[in-house]
C-alpha cells in the first residue's frame, strides 16, 4: 500500500493516471507498453501542461518499474529511453510566482487582519508571524503547542523538508 505525504497527493497521483494514460493504454498488457504508447500519453500535454506531463512521466515510470520488479515486464523503462533520446521538445517555461507584498504594506495588512474574527484571518496572522507555510498552519493541532514554553512544534509529516520544526 503506498504511503502519500497527504490524501490530496494520493488523489492527484491517481487522477493524473486516470485522466491521461488510462483512456489510451489502460487496457493494454503492461509488458506491451513501450515508447510509442508512453509518447501517446505525454505528447499531447508536453508543452501546454508541462508540469502535469513531467509528473505523469514520473508516475508512468514508477508504475512500469514496479511491474518490472514484480516480473511483469522486462527491459528498460520506456520513459527513461524517451528522456535519454530527448524525443520530446525542451520546454523553457518560467514558473509564474505570486508577487510578494511590499514590506511597507505589511503593518496595515496585519492591522486589518486584527479587526477580523474569522479563523482564517487568525491563521493568516499566525502564518505572517511564524513564516510558516499555509499547509503547516492549517493542519495545526492543539497538542503541538506548548503554551508554557510558548513553543509550537510542527511534526515532520506536515513539513516540506520531512523534519520536525520548532
Amino acid at each position: 500500500m503506498p504511503v502519500w505525504r497527504n490524501a490530496k497527493h494520493g488523489q492527484q497521483w491517481i487522477n493524473t493516471l486516470r485522466d491521461y494514460p488510462f483512456p489510451k493504454i489502460g487496457r493494454m498488457p503492461i509488458d506491451s507498453i513501450g515508447q510509442p504508447e508512453v509518447l501517446m500519453c505525454l505528447s499531447p500535454i508536453w508543452t501546454e501542461k508541462h508540469e502535469t506531463a513531467r509528473r505523469l512521466a514520473q508516475r508512468i515510470k514508477i508504475v512500469l518499474d514496479v511491474a518490472r520488479s514484480k516480473g511483469f515486464r522486462d527491459g528498460e523503462t520506456p520513459v527513461t529511453a524517451i528522456k535519454d533520446a530527448q524525443v520530446l521538445p525542451k520546454v523553457t517555461k518560467k514558473p509564474k510566482h505570486h508577487k510578494a507584498m511590499r514590506w511597507q504594506d505589511v503593518p496595515a495588512f496585519y492591522a486589518d487582519l486584527q479587526t477580523r474574527n474569522a479563523m482564517v484571518a487568525k491563521a493568516l496572522m499566525f502564518t505572517c508571524l511564524t513564516g510558516s507555510r499555509t499547509g503547516e498552519v492549517l493542519g495545526m493541532q492543539w497538542g503541538e503547542i506548548d503554551f508554557e514554553a510558548r513553543l509550537w512544534t510542527c511534526p515532520e509529516e506536515r513539513m516540506k523538508t520531512g523534519a520536525v520544526h520548532r
